[in-house]
């Protein structure tokens, strides 16, 4: 399991109701990197004009293909390449579903 953390900035300005416009907008590309895209989680920090999104991925190679587009599409929208960190989950606890993953 590889987990994404990606900031990104805002647009100067961006209203927290535009942004999440914005957002709905790009939710069909997350959608179609199912099966690889586990689960997407998305944070807007208007106070200091970043967004910070967490990824689960099933393996690098998908993130990685992944971020090759999106890095330029959120370059693109925001004047700014988005900082992105890939990382190998050694255990994953899944409370909801009641298990637990070693990698």
């Amino acid at each position: 399991m590889i987990t994404a953390l990606v900031t990104f900035r805002l647009p100067p300005g961006e209203s927290r109701e535009a942004a999440l416009a914005e957002i709905a907008k790009t939710i069909p590309l997350y959608q179609a990197a199912a099966p690889a895209l586990v689960r997407k989680a998305i944070h807007l920090d208007m106070e200091k004009g970043v967004g910070r999104s967490v990824y689960w991925w099933r393996d690098r190679a998908s993130a990685e293909r992944f971020f090759e587009m999106a890095k330029a599409n959120i370059k693109a929208r925001t004047g700014h390449e988005p900082e992105v960190e890939l990382i190998e989950a050694s255990v994953l606890v899944d409370n909801e579903k009641g298990e637990v993953s070693w990698y």
